[in-house]
């Protein structure tokens, strides 16, 4: 993995371990695909660590120096057919960028209802947050179920996302995915697709909607548009999914799209 941080331009990797911010998770972050040396809508990412800092309170950065060391290590990293670039920014004012090789994975997913909640208000809702517990307890209890990853409701049992991704349905020829007062994450690729195709609404989905879906997706900026196969709950309901033509057509035309104009 390659590294440069605020403080050391050079590529040297300084985080106190004993850091207020660190130590306890007091940061948020972006995680962007890249194809030979191109970072997919970086602009909209960028847009979005910097609104969730405003929000958050944290100190302020300078913009325009943080897209000059994104263009340092993008450049020093070209070679990566693809890679997973990630900016972590902490609530004093230090980031961290980050770039690593992430071969192309495109693997079915089983979902599980999750069993807990989450609160659709919180300061952290619609953040890309590094505490990151409460995924991680999800996505542990979705693999002790056999399955990939959860499904979060919030206090109104409206569907949310899942751990670690937004989540797309199919119904009767339209797509749906959770509106932002769900409290989902404003994703870059739930986002893209709603700029992008008019057949891409936002809803109010509920438990109901999912199991009349004909088809189910989770959608993010690395795993772009999968297929999910298979919905569990903890009680033994099991519910499958398959692709349509129009869900295929939806998917192919955002990776034509995405690779011709990747910073739209």
């Amino acid at each position: 993995m390659n590294y440069l941080h605020s403080k050391d331009p050079t590529g040297e990797l300084h985080l106190a371990a004993t850091s207020h911010p660190w130590l306890l998770g007091d940061g948020i972050f972006e995680t962007l695909k890249s194809e030979f040396g191109s970072l997919f809508f970086l602009d909209r990412h960028i847009k979005r660590l910097l609104n969730s800092a405003k929000e958050l309170l944290f100190e302020e950065i300078d913009e325009d120096l943080l897209r000059q060391r994104i263009e340092i290590l993008r450049s020093r990293t070209a070679g990566f057919e693809r890679g997973r670039f990630r900016i972590s920014l902490f609530s004093n004012g230090e980031y961290l960028l980050s770039h690593e090789s992430a071969p192309l994975r495109i693997a079915p997913q089983k979902l599980l209802l999750s069993p807990k909640l989450r609160f659709s208000g919180s300061f952290l809702t619609g953040k890309k947050s590094m505490s990151y517990g409460d995924a991680s307890a999800g996505l542990r209890l979705a693999k002790k179920h056999h399955c990939d990853d959860l499904i979060f409701f919030n206090e109104r049992d409206e569907v949310v996302e899942t751990g670690t991704a937004n989540l797309l349905l199919e119904t009767r020829g339209t797509f749906i995915t959770p509106a932002v007062e769900s409290g989902c994450l404003p994703g870059i690729v739930r986002g893209v697709l709603l700029d992008w195709f008019k057949d891409v609404k936002e809803a109010t989905i509920t438990i109901d909607d999912l199991k009349d879906a004909s088809g189910l997706f989770v959608i993010s900026s690395l795993r772009e548009i999968d297929l999910v196969t298979e919905l569990h709950d903890l009680n033994g309901f099991m519910q499958k999914y398959q692709i349509s033509a129009a869900a295929e057509k939806l998917r192919a035309d955002y990776l034509i799209n995405s690779r011709s104009i990747p910073n739209s």
